[in-house]
């Protein structure tokens, strides 16, 4: 039987031994998926860089995480400003990889688990690495009041898994938008993919290319997050809640990275709102 979450973000039995190694075991169980069903995933990931990976948590598993992430909340930091470039809003708090490293044990070591890596290999069908920076090789996201949002954007390194621990319920908002093969839109129209793109993102609305995609707690997601322009759509409802973990892996072992993250998930100043 578990006890209250203990100050270094790990539970205790009544035994007095901790448990977050079952959590992690737990989290990061083999997902054996059928040769068709991987087969589909891996096409819809190359065609449309997304994948849904509905209930990728047990529930024992969600629970550990739902607490592991109201524990680091209270060091998350607030976000409020317009990401240059993309000017588009970040409204969130925010905990980057250095932060997360240093709290908890738990998930760091999930980042580096072979199990879990193995997953997001099988799905993309080619070897990862992890991400050389500091801050973006896992964060988590937290939107905790109508308005919150994180808006427009691509990452720099090329895979994202995102687990989600608490989501809206539909009508809510905080559902992922996408808009599949962005770069290559980006390229027909010659414009650049990061500068400037409100009026292109108008243009994707007006023609049906943006995808909405809606989770619930539990549930995860592969994405191509450097080719397909995204974003999480405000909250809309007060007491509605968003609370997400994101892992970036890298396709090659050196990537190069500009200041988003750093603007974002770093200790120095951020732009003004």
């Amino acid at each position: 039987m578990h006890l209250a979450l203990e100050g270094h973000g790990m539970e205790q039995n009544q035994s007095g031994t901790l448990d977050w190694t079952e959590a992690l075991f737990d989290l990061t169980m083999s997902k054996d998926f059928e040769p068709s069903t991987l087969a589909d995933m891996h096409e819809q990931f190359l065609r449309g860089g997304y994948v849904k990976l509905p209930d990728f948590l047990t529930p024992a598993a969600l629970h550990f995480l739902q607490a592991e992430l109201r524990r680091l909340e209270a060091t998350a930091s607030r976000r409020t400003f317009e990401m240059p470039g993309y000017l588009s809003p970040r409204n969130l708090s925010v905990l980057g990889g250095r932060a997360i490293k240093e709290h908890s044990r738990f998930l760091y070591r999930l980042y580096h688990h072979t199990a879990l890596r193995a997953c997001v290999e099988a799905i993309s069908g080619r070897p990862i690495f992890s991400c050389i920076h500091p801050e973006e090789f896992m964060v988590a996201n937290f939107l905790q009041s109508s308005g919150d949002t994180h808006g427009w954007h691509l990452d720099d390194p090329p895979y994202a898994l995102v687990i989600f621990a608490e989501t809206p319920d539909p009508g809510q908002g905080g559902e992922v938008e996408i808009i599949p093969n962005w770069s290559d839109l980006c390229r027909r129209k010659k414009r650049q993919a990061d500068q400037n793109i409100t009026d292109l993102i108008a243009w994707a609305e007006e023609n049906s290319l943006v995808e909405r995609l809606h989770h619930k707690a539990g549930d995860a997601y592969l994405l191509r997050a450097d080719l397909n322009l995204h974003r999480v759509v405000p909250i809309t409802a007060e007491g509605a809640r968003r609370s997400v973990i994101n892992m970036a892996f890298q396709t090659t072992r050196e990537t190069e990275y500009a200041n988003t993250a750093d603007l974002l998930y770093g200790n120095g100043n951020t732009p003004a709102a």
